[in-house]
């Protein structure tokens, strides 16, 4: 893959948000950048941002709105579901604990073009933490390619 990325962040700050041990920081963390890249997408195609404030969507409109203006490609929604499926489940119980599974839900749910980014970080012997990691870090990566 040989599409360049541009992150609109803090490359450090993002790094020390994402590189934790605790799953319930690592979720709700990458679901922030997550948001704020299909924020960005979304408003690049709006000619009159003051007229519509995106922000106030809640995530699966986001995710719809963003594949209707052509800013998200259809075969992304998958993943972008799962993780917010497991942002979801710490909101409704803090004492959530996330598995195996969850993860593999969102790996799963990669586009192969996807997989692929994903795939070439992470490893099927890595901690699940370290894993989850990188399919967010893809996501993350993915939403902000040129």
């Amino acid at each position: 893959m040989n599409a360049h990325i541009n992150v609109p962040f803090d490359v450090p700050t993002w790094t020390a948000h994402l590189n934790t041990s605790d799953r319930l920081a690592l979720v709700i963390r990458g679901h922030l950048y997550v948001e704020a890249a299909l924020v960005q997408r979304i408003e690049a195609a709006i000619a009159n941002k003051e007229g519509f404030n995106t922000a106030t969507l809640p995530f699966p409109l986001k995710v719809k709105f963003a594949v209707a203006l052509g800013r998200l490609d259809p075969a992304d929604v998958g993943a972008l579901t799962a993780l917010n499926r497991l942002r979801v489940k710490f909101a409704h119980d803090l004492r959530t604990q996330l598995n195996d599974q969850d993860e593999a839900d969102i790996h799963n749910a990669l586009s192969p073009q996807h997989r692929a980014l994903v795939d070439a970080l992470r490893k099927p012997e890595m901690p699940f933490i370290a894993r989850l990691r990188c399919d967010i870090v893809g996501l993350i990566l993915r939403l902000h390619r040129s």
